[in-house]
């Protein structure tokens, strides 16, 4: 017969380990704050037609600053925290933390070519704007290479955000509710990308930011207290069999 230590009679984790976690955490919770900064610092929809040189001349010197340090952070963390919240779920259900961590470092790994559009838009802009610069970034917005990039950032970090809320609640590795926030914010992107109403996109960003916190912060509190690595309770167990 084998019983299961309670946590805090754990064998001692390993300094590396505890670095790497505690590393994972802080990619985990930094990753919807450099998104909400990058976020914040231009207006509406960055991805729609000429919309970028538009924000970037109205953003100014302090507003692009911002961006772009967010823009640059996020493309190390927001990779690396859905990898954190996707490794969270290992243990218990193997198969579906591998598919999450995979739909996220394919979903995210192109964020950071996409972000040449921004620095694109803002080398423009400072250099001053001309309906040939105008034309070229439309060009490059819409040519076969960043148009794969933009499908498989949409596809891959939108599924794997429901993903890893689904899982994360059903382990019960996080609260419902805090499950719930992060995986609404995958839908909840879907009209930020379709309705070009500056309004609708800047309220629905900013809510889309703030689910995506409360959902990360109890994600990284796991991470942190090893929560994955306590064997649940027997009713937990069934509860997740079921």
């Amino acid at each position: 017969m084998t019983f299961s230590l309670p946590h805090a009679e754990q064998a001692p984790m390993h300094p590396a380990l505890i670095f790497q976690r505690g590393s994972l955490a802080a990619c985990i919770l930094l990753a919807p704050l450099s998104i909400t900064l990058y976020l914040v610092s231009w207006q509406g929809n960055q991805r729609a037609p000429l919309t970028p040189l538009i924000t970037s001349a109205m953003a100014g010197p302090t507003g692009n600053t911002l961006h772009f340090i967010g823009a640059i952070a996020a493309s190390f963390f927001l990779p690396l925290g859905y990898l954190g919240m996707s490794l969270l779920g290992m243990r218990r259900a193997p198969w579906l933390a591998t598919i999450s961590a995979a739909l996220s470092l394919v979903g995210w790994i192109p964020w950071a070519a996409l972000m040449g559009l921004d620095s694109l838009a803002y080398d423009i802009g400072r250099t001053g704007s001309t309906p040939q610069f105008a034309a070229l970034w439309t060009t490059f917005n819409g040519d076969a290479v960043m148009t794969t990039y933009l499908l498989i950032y949409i596809i891959g970090h939108l599924l794997s955000a429901v993903l890893i809320g689904f899982m994360l609640g059903r382990l019960r590795l996080i609260p419902a509710w805090a499950a719930w926030a992060f995986a609404l914010t995958s839908p909840l992107t879907i009209p930020i990308i379709l309705v070009h109403t500056l309004l609708f996109q800047d309220v629905l960003k900013y809510l889309v930011c703030v689910l995506w916190i409360v959902g990360a912060i109890p994600a990284a509190l796991a991470m942190l207290t090893n929560k994955d690595l306590v064997q649940p309770s027997p009713s937990q167990a069934q509860s997740i069999k079921e």
